[in-house]
């Protein structure tokens, strides 16, 4: 089995771990998920020392779909605090996104495939310099921080546009339940590797473990 079947077996059972969590437990981890990611953002987004106070902190997020861990409560966490979040809207034809300036809810409608995205009279956001940190959706996360994405390669791409542009890259950071952490992701030259995973029992980073939560 090649590299592209394997993923595609992933998928498909990565998918069914996921959805099979339970709803009680589901909201509990998606609770200690969000505190986590709270934190992190106040450390990272809101630390005095950590930014350039000219430029107002961004969180670029996806909107949850399916069985991913819900980081709509993270967005209003944001919105409150005065960080600004692009969300991404699929452009079809060309195979990538543009990131708009999401404010509320209001600016989002249900989009490709069902998921949220913005309206089309929502600013856009071009320059990728003013992203502070990037929050990657995913089916599945190693240790050694490679991701298995849905197959469509958008966010693969859009991380190139930082190296293309002579920027560089912000914070990439998967929010995920330990069930999707598995031993080995399988990869390929193209995928890119987050910089670190947020999950229910756990804060990592390349070399660091922030929060075990012990």
């Amino acid at each position: 089995m090649n590299i592209r079947e394997r993923k595609i077996e992933l998928r498909k059972e990565m998918e069914q771990k996921r959805s099979s969590l339970l709803a009680a437990e589901r909201q509990e981890n998606e609770q200690r998920i969000h505190d986590r990611m709270t934190s992190l953002c106040s450390e990272k987004l809101l630390d005095p020392g950590q930014a350039d106070n000219s430029i107002p902190p961004t969180l670029m997020s996806y909107m949850p779909f399916r069985s991913e861990p819900d980081v709509a409560p993270l967005m209003e966490w944001c919105w409150e605090k005065g960080i600004r979040v692009l969300v991404p809207k699929v452009v079809a034809d060309t195979k990538t996104m543009h990131l708009h300036i999401v404010s509320g809810y209001e600016d989002l409608e249900s989009g490709a495939w069902g998921i949220r995205e913005p309206r089309n009279h929502v600013p856009i956001e071009s320059d990728l310099s003013t992203i502070s940190m990037i929050l990657v959706p995913g089916l599945a996360f190693d240790m050694d921080f490679g991701r298995l994405g849905y197959g469509g390669g958008f966010y693969d791409r859009f991380m190139q546009l930082f190296a293309a542009r002579g920027l560089k890259r912000p914070l990439a950071v998967a929010a995920a339940f330990d069930k999707q952490l598995i031993p080995a992701v399988p990869s390929s030259w193209h995928d890119f590797r987050v910089d670190g995973i947020v999950t229910e029992s756990k804060v990592v980073f390349r070399n660091t473990i922030v929060d075990r939560g012990e």
